[in-house]
This record gives C-alpha cells, structure tokens and sequence, in this order.
C-alpha cells in the first residue's frame, strides 16, 4: 500500500477516526525512515567513515590530543604560563576548590 492509497483513504473515512488516520500516517513514515537503505544518504556515509577515522586515531594517539604536533604543544605551554602569570600559580589541570563560610 502506498503513501497516496493511504492518504486517499483517509479522506473517505469519516472525521471522528482523525487521530487514528493521523497515527496510522505517522506510523507508515516512521516505518519508511527505518527502512530506508543506511548507506544511501552520502552525507550520513561521510560522517560515519569520519568517526571511524577519528576512533582510529585516537587509540592511536594514547590519551593525548589527536593530531598534536609539537607546535601545537608549544602554543599550549605558552598559553598556560600567561594565564598562570595572570592569575596566578596554582595546577591548571585540576578544578578549583572553593570553601564557603557560612555566617
């Protein structure tokens, strides 16, 4: 049955079966998104193929950043001593402590 054949028969049942036509509809179109062949919407493919890339060198890389250079590290270190010069000394790495008194 057809998109067009179910629409068709929709205006000829009688308008108190609304919201089952309505959820019928809704049904048929979820239905043919999920059937749908995955490796048709070339963009989808991209994206996935770019994930897996990126898995890949993740593993690869053993916990650092992907694709970092060593210029790269070196603009990093640069930037963590003006921020400690700025603020002051303290580890960057982890999340401040804060104690509130109450009074």
């Amino acid at each position: 049955m057809n998109m067009a054949a179910v629409f068709r028969f929709s205006r000829l049942v009688s308008p108190t079966t609304g919201s089952f036509m309505a959820t019928c509809r809704r049904s048929i179109g979820m239905a043919a998104v999920l059937a749908k062949d995955k490796t048709s919407d070339p963009i989808q493919k991209l994206f996935v193929e770019k994930l897996q890339e990126y898995k890949k060198k993740s593993q690869a890389s053993g916990g650092e950043l992907v694709d970092f250079t060593p210029e790269k590290k070196a603009r990093v270190e640069v930037e963590k001593q003006q921020i400690q010069k700025r603020f002051g000394e303290g580890n960057l790495e982890e999340f401040p402590k804060f104690d509130f008194v109450t009074k």
